[in-house]
């Protein structure tokens, strides 16, 4: 077992599938297959279920895979260390939501980038939970995310306020019960937070009509599709330009705080 081993191990799981893995790092797939089962056969059990549609990790996989990240991580890192102990390099995988990646975060990965212009950095949006999941089993080294969180696994660093408005595409306040609700998929803090206050309102959602993307949400708003709740900042440039009107919320769903995690393991 060797560095190459682990970093097949962690191709695998992130393409999903033998062949996918073997186009990542340049070996057939037949080469990924034989190795993975030399494996299974030295370790006495079995790493990945195999499925129709790929691989899944095995609970036993899981932890391997984990560590995996782990030994490659710092395996790599001696290395860039070893040869410029000098320079600050490796990659670095972060986390966001989608509007905090046209928002709060740019700037500060501007002032990183050239504090540090030898890192590879690579952005991945999500919604909280996806990406609390991604920094917990080491694919983001760390993720913006929305509303408070409360693992001994995780460091947070508090990042801002956001505030939020009510969108929709005229300037009548809507009515919120007979309004389509555009919404991201389930896990997202902005979605939580209109499910959350149209309860206290004492309103039933029914089907609501899910986006991946923050941009569709706005276009379909201000084509008239329905409401959602969105961060001001995001939405203020439309209602500048008449696209859509903005309502405030009541003061105790107005507000969420962002945090930057990352796991504990690299707290100081």
């Amino acid at each position: 077992m060797n560095i190459e081993t682990f970093k097949m191990i962690i191709a695998i799981v992130q393409t999903g599938t033998f062949s996918g893995a073997g186009e990542q790092l340049g070996y057939a797939q037949s080469n990924i297959s034989a190795r993975v089962h030399q494996l299974e056969d030295s370790l006495q059990t079995p790493i990945f279920y195999r499925t129709n549609r790929g691989v899944v990790l095995t609970s036993a996989g899981q932890s391997f895979y984990q560590r995996a990240i782990r030994i490659v991580d710092l395996t790599e890192d001696t290395i860039h260390f070893m040869k410029s102990p000098d320079i600050v390099n490796g990659d670095l995988r972060i986390g966001t939501l989608q509007p905090a990646s046209t928002t709060y975060l740019p700037p500060i990965l501007t002032k990183y980038h050239q504090a540090f212009p030898k890192v590879k950095l690579t952005i991945e949006t999500g919604n909280t939970n996806e990406n609390l999941e991604r920094v917990l089993d080491y694919r983001l080294s760390g993720a913006v995310i929305g509303g408070e969180v409360d693992d001994p696994a995780l460091c947070k660093i508090p990042l801002a306020t956001e505030e939020l408005c009510l969108i929709s595409a005229n300037d009548e306040r809507p009515d919120l019960k007979t309004a389509s609700l555009l919404v991201f998929p389930q896990g997202c803090v902005y979605r939580k937070t209109l499910e959350t206050w149209l309860s206290y309102r004492r309103v039933t959602v029914q089907r609501p009509i899910e986006f991946n993307y923050l941009n569709a949400i706005l276009a379909s708003v201000s084509a008239g599709l329905g409401i959602s709740v969105v961060p001001k900042a995001v939405a203020q440039p439309f209602v500048d330009s008449h696209a859509m009107s903005m309502t405030s919320l009541p003061k105790q769903f107005a507000t969420i705080p962002l945090s930057f995690i990352y796991r504990n393991e690299r707290c100081d």
